[in-house]
């Protein structure tokens, strides 16, 4: 009687750890932060943000279709693509497929993340994002315009693309001698930015790459940094540095092998306003 007893407690227990396992996988959370800023432009108050990270080829419905949808019920102002996502050349249709329906929805600008670059084919990504309407952003950068009003939009390769690659640090501020009044909103794929250049002359900053600590415990955060370090400090959510606040991304796949746990994939919100 006792071992039969022992047995249902455990079903159950591995019903619940498959539950968990499947929730944090394929089940969708948004995110939504407001940030307020004096160099705003009054034009783009109330300018809505969406950053989708770390994708890793994951698909949530044919065609990503529940990823679309949940974007286009945001309506969003913008899009942001923090890198991360193909592991192989043959993951790139999944990618412009989506990069052409997110277009649909909201201008949509790409910055590559580490697996980009390791696939072998970030140049190929690029051609697609840029075939689908996005805009590729490879220390480079736009201008989003409201009226005679902007706001700068630039964006990094990761540090394992190119060897001759311009330093964030002297990117930026050739962008803020261009422009040294405007907001300027940076795209850059890993999320140390506040250790490796804490004094960036930018104003907000989104990353991904630490998928949320992977592993997150209640009250406590993220578990696991992609880095193999317990308890990273930037796993999740708006973290200010000198100049700037950076947006992390829990991102939307997994990393590596490793399943994410009690860490939904993340659509993260973000509105700006001003003052």
């Amino acid at each position: 009687m006792k071992r039969r007893k022992w047995l249902i407690y455990l079903l159950v227990l591995v019903m619940c750890l498959g539950y968990i396992l499947y929730d944090s996988k394929y089940h969708l959370e948004v995110t939504e932060y407001s940030l307020s800023s004096y160099k705003l432009p009054e034009a783009f108050d109330g300018y809505r943000i969406v950053q989708l990270s770390d994708l890793h080829a994951m698909e949530f419905g044919r065609g990503n279709r529940r990823l679309i949808e949940a974007v286009a019920d945001l309506s969003p102002d913008l899009i942001a693509l923090t890198g991360d996502y193909i592991e192989t050349a043959g993951d790139i249709p999944i990618t412009k497929h989506l990069v052409k329906a997110l277009s649909q929805i909201a201008p949509v600008y790409f910055c590559s993340g580490n697996h980009d670059w390791a696939s072998g084919a970030a140049p190929d990504l690029r051609c697609a994002i840029e075939d689908s309407g996005g805009t590729y952003l490879g220390e480079q950068y736009a201008l989003e315009t409201r009226g005679e009003q902007f706001i700068v939009i630039a964006g990094v390769e990761d540090p394992n693309s190119y060897a001759d690659l311009i330093h964030p640090d002297a990117f930026m501020e050739t962008v803020s001698q261009n422009y040294p009044d405007a907001f300027t909103i940076l795209l850059g794929h890993r999320n140390d930015w506040p250790e490796q250049y804490p004094d960036l002359p930018a104003d907000l900053i989104f990353s991904g790459h630490g998928h949320g600590g992977i592993l997150r415990l209640p009250g406590i955060g993220g578990l696991l940094g992609t880095d193999h370090k317990f308890f990273p400090e930037y796993d999740a959510g708006l973290f200010p540095s000198n100049h700037y606040i950076m947006a992390v991304s829990r991102g939307l796949g997994s990393f590596d092998s490793l399943p994410r746990f009690l860490n939904r994939p993340e659509i993260l919100s973000l509105t700006l306003h001003c003052g």
